[in-house]
């Protein structure tokens, strides 16, 4: 069945279905699933329904009542979904706000990110803020905190970096830090971090952090700034 386009200029609200190109240019909603080669948005989307896509691009604000699937997720500006985000690279610069999981393959963040379960990814690469209230779950996860106090309940990965990083008013009040229960990894890099145990093979523990437990295999070392209670080789 050929798929016809969907278009949307000014405002109106549409029902859903299956199409080859959604734009809209304004204020536009689809008020029931909809399944799609290309989703484009300048302006302000509200979409009712699950979403499937090759490829979903906003320049503005959506908002999504259901899930997302789509092989490449491009946000400038803000998302909110209240369901699951899933797609192989997704790009976010500015806010994004999911009440579900986020899976993919790559993550890159420039801006603000909360996920209220888990975030599983192959790449995870943030430099803002972020909230995660499960685990974050990634081969290599690369964390710039420019600003206020970012929250997960536990990190996995293989190669783990978390530095603090100015912002672009290069103001040091602007600096951010982090706590989490646990840190779990290969290689781990940290600055300003709270966490009660990290463990892995080898360990710097940078500038800034407040840590209860290390546990490593290899190699640990420590800033002098930082504080850890106990290590121990295991």
């Amino acid at each position: 069945m050929e798929r016809r386009n969907l278009n949307i200029f000014g405002s109106g609200s549409y029902s859903g279905g299956h199409y080859a190109k959604v734009k809209i240019k304004g204020d536009g909603t689809v008020t029931s699933d909809i399944d799609c080669q290309e989703f484009k948005t300048h302006g302000n989307s509200e979409l009712l329904g699950n979403v499937k896509a090759e490829s979903f691009i906003i320049y503005g604000t959506v908002d999504i009542k259901e899930n997302l699937k789509s092989n490449i997720v491009k946000i400038n500006g803000t998302m909110d979904i209240n369901g699951d985000i899933s797609g192989h690279h997704i790009l976010i610069r500015g806010n994004g706000e999911i009440d579900g999981n986020l899976y993919g393959e790559k993550v890159e963040v420039k801006g603000g990110l909360s996920v209220k379960e888990n975030c599983e990814v192959e790449i995870f690469q943030l430099d803002g803020g972020f909230q995660i209230g499960g685990l974050l779950n990634a081969g290599n996860i690369n964390i710039g905190m420019k600003y206020g106090e970012s929250r997960v309940t536990e990190i996995g990965g293989e190669s783990i970096t978390i530095r603090k990083k100015p912002s672009f008013l290069g103001l040091s009040k602007q600096f951010g830090k982090m706590t989490t229960e646990m840190i779990e990894g290969d290689i781990i890099y940290l600055e300003y971090t709270n966490a009660k145990v990290v463990r892995g093979n080898k360990i710097e523990i940078g500038p800034g952090c407040e840590i209860g437990i290390v546990e490593y295999k290899e190699n640990f070392k420590q800033h002098k700034t930082s504080t850890v209670k106990e290590n121990k080789k295991i």
